[in-house]
């Protein structure tokens, strides 16, 4: 079998939702795991980097999608050679259920043999790196009220959620945002907000740039969105890119792979030309 060493991260994910020591006890007892490395510790990095010199097939990595990007991070900046296996144990399991569908962690171990090598070029935004998606803008500010009603235990404090949702609703009619596709800034547009996912194995990316200017546009928007819009008056434009670049008065609100990050007033957005290793199954 496979010799894999385990990353885990006993305060993200399902650890902080039930009994930690009984799920880090199943995880580390599988036969295919050889070694733990606690995440947080000093030299977690260190053995990543240098995992596929020591002799391991794999990193498994147990924690919440916040982990996994940050597994990732560590990575894609050492160059690492050593393929990684996120396991299904966060709360939206984004990336993971792109890359294996609704797989669960004892299964994953159990057909490690199957898997195989398979290179992924992340995202770049400025010198961070995501693996699903990125939200520029007013999506951000919705995300960050999702994401308070999520991790709230019971009813989330309403006043904070309240601040939010209208922030999001202010921003959505400003377009703050100035852009240009592929390095062509003679063909600036206007937006307040931008989405950028990473869908498949292509080697561009997916966009929407949003620019609402009355609740008019809202109600249509569904549509425009879902079509290959090119025209600056639309309030919704959607293609593909192999890069964004970004300009804005004040620093950019950012989320990446649901991970809230603060840019300068000016991004750019394009796929890393350093790809990560993850363990994949043929089928």
């Amino acid at each position: 079998m496979a010799k894999l060493a385990l990353v885990i991260n006993r305060t993200s994910g399902r650890f902080v939702r039930g009994d930690t020591d009984a799920l880090a006890e199943e995880l580390t007892a599988h036969p295919a795991i050889d070694t733990v490395w606690e995440f947080g510790e000093d030299d977690v990095e260190a053995n990543i980097r240098d995992a596929d010199a020591k002799g391991y097939d794999g990193i498994a990595i147990a924690g919440g999608d916040g982990t996994i990007q940050a597994v990732a991070c560590m990575a894609h900046r050492n160059g690492a050679k050593c393929p990684l296996l996120p396991l299904p144990l966060g709360t939206a399991n984004m990336l993971v259920h792109r890359l294996y569908g609704h797989r669960s962690a004892s299964e994953m171990l159990d057909t490690i043999d199957d898997t195989q090598v398979k290179p992924f070029r992340p995202g770049l935004a400025g010198e961070e790196i995501f693996l699903v998606a990125a939200a520029l803008g007013f999506p951000s500010t919705v995300a960050r009220a999702r994401e308070m009603v999520r991790e709230a235990d019971g009813v989330p404090p309403l006043p904070s959620l309240s601040r939010r949702i209208a922030a999001a609703a202010r921003h959505a009619f400003k377009p703050r945002i100035r852009y240009w596709l592929d390095g062509d800034d003679r063909d600036r547009k206007r937006a307040s907000g931008i989405y950028v996912d990473l869908d498949g194995e292509a080697e561009d990316m997916a966009y929407v740039a949003v620019h609402w200017r009355n609740i008019g546009d809202v109600a249509w928007a569904g549509l425009t969105l879902l079509t290959d819009i090119h025209d600056g008056e639309r309030p919704g434009v959607a293609g593909r890119t192999g890069c964004i670049e970004a300009r804005s008065r004040k620093p950019l609100a950012l989320m990446l792979d649901g991970e809230p990050v603060f840019m300068p007033r000016n991004l750019t957005i394009s796929r890393s030309d350093t790809p990560i290793r993850f363990l994949n199954w043929t089928e």
